[in-house]
């Protein structure tokens, strides 16, 4: 059965050779108790751990059952200790924080026994050595001879073939180590028994076999032994596997022996997590933010095509000429530099826009560039229009309605229900007065309408006073006349427009509202805005206009009025400021929901595929640029913030490494025990892999809820620093990552 066949084990220290065992021949048969004395240093120990494959011979054979392990390899060797060797050790080596029947049972698992199987299995050998009613105590609870017994019943339970007890009594009090001998005697009577002891006395009185070491070699022999050597191929070698649930439970039954180490190393392993979750709750929760901010104002600020535009990307880059020329200077266009482009609104994009869908997706406004001329007569003074002047441009207060009636019907309401009229009727010649949120208006729009400053410099009036003004709209015939001195077009003197009050092309419009928003996120400037259908009117009265049709018949410019233009204006934007023409100068797209924002921004976007660059009309999306700008930063500053966390992250990590490498080093006992009963050593890495499994969930798992705790913290504070609510999220995709980092 067991052939030990010139066993040489070698120890090499420096350049010298010690020889633990030389050329040992020893045969055993199958059913006896075989003790092994000697001195210590013989090479007992040595020659037990040899045989249960715990440590490997330098020369020599090692037969088993007529098969020489010369070329066995480790899973070979883990297999034979497993379903072959059954080991009892002096200091009984029971993993402390299993119960006896878990002790008992381990070896069953690597063996692949169903639980059911193992529990029972246990049970019997358990009961068998006395321990019936310990099952379920932990080692620490037991004596020493009950924790002898234990460890006696851990290496029967499989069912092995040979015993090997290294000092079983060492460790005991003489009654019970009489106690243990008689059961190791007991079972010697089915198994083959290999004892290593120092006490000559209880070896001659218990063993039927007593072999003597000295210096590496066998002494004596009381009962000698030989095999005939018969080779057997036909061996079937078996395997064996700890599953990845029972090192899982290895493990977390060791941290709960050790709760407040866990918790400790489980929450230092937690700091870098929740760094990193507080930012990515920031970003996220910012993005969410300026999600719901662009789908709140978007029917504000709607996806507009103008002829002239600023193109927010190149303003945002440095204008640099592909030749710098060192030796000079060089002229350049200082409106190029800021970004500023122009589109080439032509009827076939008109043509192209009605004939698509685009309206199915967004209500479309065209606005067109000419100029108003507006005039109020209060019985004495007739008011020219209302404006408001800066060092950089020149306000109007009045002009065509920017808003479709739709979102006006949807976004703003008369300030006052009972008293401040109603919204006009898109094909009646009527207006809106917008004021402000604290119902204001410049007073220039009052004062156009009539109305004088107090004493103290103020305008106090009521909404039905406003609510019924009419103001004229003047057409080009009423507001030119020919000067025959130079056959030109001169806008007419104060008393002729005063005269021409009542004109048969002056278009008259009353003002039916005095409305404002109803949404924080929609707002206008206060200013009077009319219907559509005084814009179509005057359009058309103006295409026949004499002013007009004179100087579409000019190459010269004709008309002499400053608003119209000067010396450097082109004759097509003349003739757009006098209002004939009837292709826009910009086209407003008011979305119906956020989602169709896609679908608008994809028509137009297809407008252009295959035309040149200059032939391309562009658009502008101003919220999304903006919002777009933020993000980029947003982003950015979030990088550099998840990567000062990640520091921390990884000094948890390296942490969490250095407790894993202490606990191996603190459970050497146990892992030699794992490899005694058959674990391979993929198994002991496992079950310390699955420790740190463990402690890094519990770290992951700890950040995200503290982060979780701390959101609605941190999103309270914010709000009360940027008005927005609920700024601090951590999205549940986010959480689940960072724990899944935390395990890795």
């Amino acid at each position: 059965m067991l052939k030990i066949k010139d066993i040489t084990k070698v120890y090499s220290i420096g350049n010298q050779d010690a020889y633990a065992l030389d050329k040992i021949n020893l045969s055993f048969r199958e059913k006896e108790f075989v003790s092994i004395l000697g001195q210590s240093g013989s090479g007992k120990t040595t020659l037990l751990n040899i045989i249960g494959g715990l440590d490997k011979y330098t020369s020599g054979d090692l037969i088993i059952d007529g098969v020489s392990t010369k070329e066995y390899k480790d899973k070979d060797w883990d297999a034979y200790r497993n379903h072959r060797i059954g080991f009892v050790f002096q200091n009984y080596n029971l993993i402390t924080h299993l119960s006896v029947l878990s002790n008992v049972e381990l070896a069953l698992t690597l063996s692949g026994v169903s639980s059911s199987e193992r529990k029972k299995k246990a049970e019997e050998v358990l009961i068998k050595v006395g321990l019936k009613d310990h099952l379920h105590k932990k080692p620490n609870q037991l004596s020493g001879g009950q924790q002898q017994r234990v460890a006696i019943a851990r290496a029967l339970v499989n069912d092995p073939s040979i015993i090997l007890a290294d000092e079983p009594t060492g460790a005991l009090d003489s009654e019970t180590s009489v106690e243990i001998m008689e059961i190791l005697k007991e079972i010697s009577h089915d198994k083959l028994i290999i004892m290593v002891t120092h006490n000559p006395d209880l070896a001659k009185k218990y063993s039927n076999r007593v072999v003597e070491l000295l210096d590496g070699k066998v002494l004596s022999d009381t009962n000698p032994y030989e095999i005939k050597e018969k080779k057997n191929t036909n061996i079937t070698k078996e395997k064996t596997a700890m599953s990845f649930f029972t090192a899982l439970r290895l493990s977390f039954t060791n941290l709960l022996t050790k709760k407040v180490r866990t918790f400790i190393t489980a929450f230092a392993g937690s700091i870098g997590i929740i760094g990193v979750a507080l930012v990515l709750s920031l970003q996220y929760g910012f993005n969410n933010y300026l999600r719901k901010m662009e789908t709140d104002t978007f029917a504000g600020l709607p996806i507009e095509v103008s002829s002239s535009y600023i193109n927010f990307g190149n303003a945002m880059e440095p204008s640099k000429p592909d030749i710098i020329d060192e030796n000079g200077l060089s002229g350049y266009d200082p409106q190029n530099s800021m970004g500023m482009e122009t589109n080439n609104i032509t009827p076939e994009y008109i043509n192209y826009l009605e004939n698509s869908n685009i309206k199915e997706h967004a209500t479309v406004v065209y606005t067109y560039g000419f100029v108003g001329q507006y005039y109020y007569f209060d019985g004495t003074t007739l008011h020219s229009k209302p404006t408001s002047s800066s060092l950089f441009s020149t306000t109007n207060y009045i002009k065509q309605s920017p808003f479709s009636i739709e979102f006006i019907n949807e976004y703003f309401q008369p300030v006052n229900q009972t008293t401040a009229g109603r919204l006009y009727d898109n094909s009646k010649n009527e207006a809106l007065l917008f004021v402000d949120q604290y119902n204001r208006v410049p007073n220039a729009i009052l004062e156009f309408l009539g109305f004088k400053k107090n004493s103290e410099g103020q305008i106090n009036i009521s909404f039905d006073q406003i609510v019924g003004k009419k103001f004229k709209v003047y057409t080009n015939n009423a507001y030119f006349k020919l000067d025959p001195n130079s056959n030109k077009y001169i806008s007419n003197t104060n008393d002729e427009l005063l005269n021409n009050y009542s004109h048969q092309d002056v278009i008259e419009v009353e003002i039916v509202g005095v409305v404002k928003s109803t949404s924080n996120l929609i707002s206008s400037s206060p200013q009077i805005v009319y219907s559509d259908a005084v814009t179509t009117a005057l359009m058309d009265k103006n295409a026949h206009s004499q002013a007009f049709l004179a100087q579409n018949q000019s190459d010269e410019i004709i008309i002499l009025d400053s608003e119209y233009g000067n010396s450097k204006t082109s004759k097509e934007e003349v003739l757009k400021a006098l209002g004939g023409i009837k292709t826009p100068s910009a086209i407003l797209f008011y979305p119906n929901s956020y989602d169709s924002k896609e679908a608008i921004t994809t028509i137009l976007d297809q407008y252009n595929t295959g035309l040149d660059k200059e032939d391309q009309i562009n658009y502008t999306d101003t919220i999304a640029t903006a919002l777009s700008m933020i993000k980029t930063m947003m982003n950015s500053i979030s990088i550099i913030l998840i990567a000062f966390s990640a520091i921390s992250l990884v000094v948890s990590s390296v942490m969490i490494g250095i407790i894993t490498y202490t606990s191996v080093l603190e459970r050497t006992k146990e892992i030699g025990v794992l490899r005694s009963i058959g674990a391979r050593k993929k198994d002991i890495s496992r079950v310390f892999n699955a420790e740190a499994i463990i402690v890094g969930f519990l770290a992951g798992t700890l950040g995200v809820i503290i982060t979780y705790l701390l959101n609605p913290i941190i999103s309270k504070i914010l709000e009360g620093l940027m008005e927005a609510s609920n700024v601090a999220q951590l999205y549940y995709v986010q959480a689940v990552i960072l724990i899944i980092i935390s395990i890795g």
